[in-house]
């Protein structure tokens, strides 16, 4: 079902309440997704507006989110047509999934102005345009005039074409049989509304009686999680379905994870496969190498033959083969040669290759060390990626891998700003977590005191957890911190998960290793069930 038209519109009747309210703040979030944060009856609100190709939406947020430091054009024309104005509604197109906010106020001159600002969900054609007096003054995507219609700055604003569909709601149920009395199936019916899905079309034909089972569906006002059999957004509930309070609240919570990993993906190349591949490639470089060792297995044979030979270099005949005393066993062995060569020759040949041989394991297992190495270090990123919940903590490790030289940079390299460290309050003191190389090392190095605690999971990839504390820890100190190294790891779907903790001054990095990877004394160990909802009931702090 997704968000189709109906619940669109159900969305935009819930928004409204955002009418009256005053757009203090307008935010990039990226290329597509645009923050608008509006105060209304002392209230701030973050509204979303999401046009990226998989995930397009509107909604009310609590997440929070990273923005670049130089904003692109458009978001500065959004600035200056909306920000100080105030909302004086937000509709729908019949049920057709465009909204349009209307706004209004007084310019810099005094001059009272009324600009709509029109979000148009059309999946990788969505759109959002700015209009005034039903003229385009500019959009986020330009469409020419080859086009069904032109969205360019100056032309008149038309809504799509809705090809013949009618808007339900515009029906009582008699009508509404009438208007269904030739539709026999769930397709034909979908092809008559506008803005109901194929999937509400097929729930109703379930039914004996379909139309007036479709009829009461799409009057249905219930925001629903449908968990099976996979999971969707609904305005009606089903077997399978949670509810929330609000239209915003299940969006977010479905979009969330998805939304980030897109975001992440755009902004970073998908830097997950990236590192993946590296994880791949030195997995079958350790196998070659370990073929090259078992090869290198016949040098003491080489080296053998070659003493053997030496020993006979007196016989000056040619051949392909000779056979020869084995003073090690005193047995005759034969011994294969190059019969363009003299035995003396096939000798220094057979030193030659036991030398290589030789070199080639001393090189081999050199080689072994760093690939092993550096499957570590990556899997530890691939960890980190997959666990981030803001865009920072990838961008910090492209940056990461641009410095180790495992990436090129690009042309147009985005600033990052200082690292936000994840942190807690416990009971006045303070918890930090780092999500990735570079905040881990910030933990650790620089925000640490010698009697500090440090935490993290056993054996896994997981956070640099620190506990800052004046006086003495207590055990719900070292548990919940335990819960959150346990909770930000590898291993945190796992039950009776193993963390250690020691203070900090027993935690040191490794010669010759990165400094993400530590060697720790006097620790102790404590097996914790990661719990996300007493990580939830902390305290967050910005720093």
């Amino acid at each position: 079902m997704g968000l189709d038209g109906i619940l669109f519109y159900k969305l935009s009747n819930e928004l409204n309440y955002l009418s009256t309210g005053k757009i203090d703040k307008i935010q990039e979030v990226s290329d597509n997704e645009f923050l608008f944060t509006i105060r209304r009856e002392r209230t701030n609100y973050k509204l979303l507006i999401s046009l990226t190709a998989n995930f397009p939406r509107i909604n009310l947020t609590t997440d929070s989110f990273s923005f670049p430091r130089e904003p692109k054009s458009f978001t500065m024309l959004l600035r200056k047509y909306f920000e100080g104005s105030v909302i004086d509604s937000i509709t729908t197109h019949e049920t057709d999934r465009i909204m349009t906010i209307a706004t209004s106020r007084y310019d810099e001159l005094g001059d009272f102005t009324r600009t709509n600002l029109v979000v148009e969900i059309m999946g990788r054609y969505s759109n959002l345009i700015v209009v005034q007096d039903n003229y385009v003054l500019d959009a986020l995507r330009h469409i020419g005039v080859s086009e069904m219609r032109s969205v360019m700055p100056n032309s008149l604003y038309t809504y799509p074409d809705t090809l013949g569909k009618v808007n339900p709601f515009n029906y009582d149920l008699n009508s509404f049989r009438k208007l269904l009395s030739s539709s026999n199936s769930p397709k034909e019916t979908c092809a008559i509304l506008l803005g109901v899905s194929y999937q509400t079309c097929l729930d109703a034909y379930l039914d004996n009686d379909p139309v007036k089972k479709l009829y009461e569906l799409i009057n249905s006002n219930i925001p629903s999680l449908i968990l099976e059999p996979k999971k969707d957004i609904s305005y009606y509930q089903k077997n399978n379905s949670t509810t929330y309070e609000s239209y915003s609240s299940l969006i977010d919570n479905f979009y969330k994870a998805e939304s980030l990993n897109d975001r992440i993906k755009s902004k970073t190349n998908n830097i997950l496969s990236y590192v993946q591949k590296l994880i791949k490639k030195d997995e079958n470089k350790i196998k070659k190498l370990y073929q090259e060792i078992e090869d290198t297995k016949k040098a003491d044979t080489y080296k053998l033959y070659g003493e053997l030979l030496m020993a006979n270099s007196y016989i000056k005949e040619k051949s392909d083969s000779i056979k020869v005393l084995n003073y090690y066993t005193n047995e005759e062995i034969n011994i294969p040669l190059d019969k363009k060569l003299y035995v003396k020759e096939n000798a220094n040949l057979y030193f030659k290759k036991y030398r290589k041989s030789k070199n080639t394991v001393i090189h081999a297992n050199e080689e072994l060390a760093k690939a092993n190495d550096e499957i570590e270090y990556f899997k530890l990123l691939e960890s980190q990626i997959m666990h981030a919940e803001v865009l920072d903590d990838v961008l910090q490790i492209q940056d990461e891998l641009i410095k180790e030289h495992y990436l090129i940079p690009q042309k147009k390299q985005t600033k990052l700003q200082k690292p936000r460290i994840l942190t807690f309050d416990l009971d006045g003191s303070l918890i930090y977590v780092g999500k990735n190389n570079v905040q881990n090392e910030i933990v650790t190095y620089d925000l640490s005191r010698k009697e500090d605690l440090w935490f993290h999971v056993k054996g896994a990839p997981g956070s640099h957890v620190l506990l800052k504390k004046d006086d003495d820890y207590t055990e719900n100190d070292i548990r919940t911190c335990a819960n959150i190294a346990a909770y930000y790891s590898t291993l945190q779907d796992s039950s009776s998960v193993p963390v250690n903790y020691t203070k900090i001054k027993y935690v040191k990095s490794i010669p010759g290793k990165k400094k993400c990877f530590v060697s720790i004394s006097h620790k102790k160990t404590i097996y914790i069930d990661p719990n996300k909802s007493i990580i939830d009931s902390l305290t967050k702090i910005n720093k």
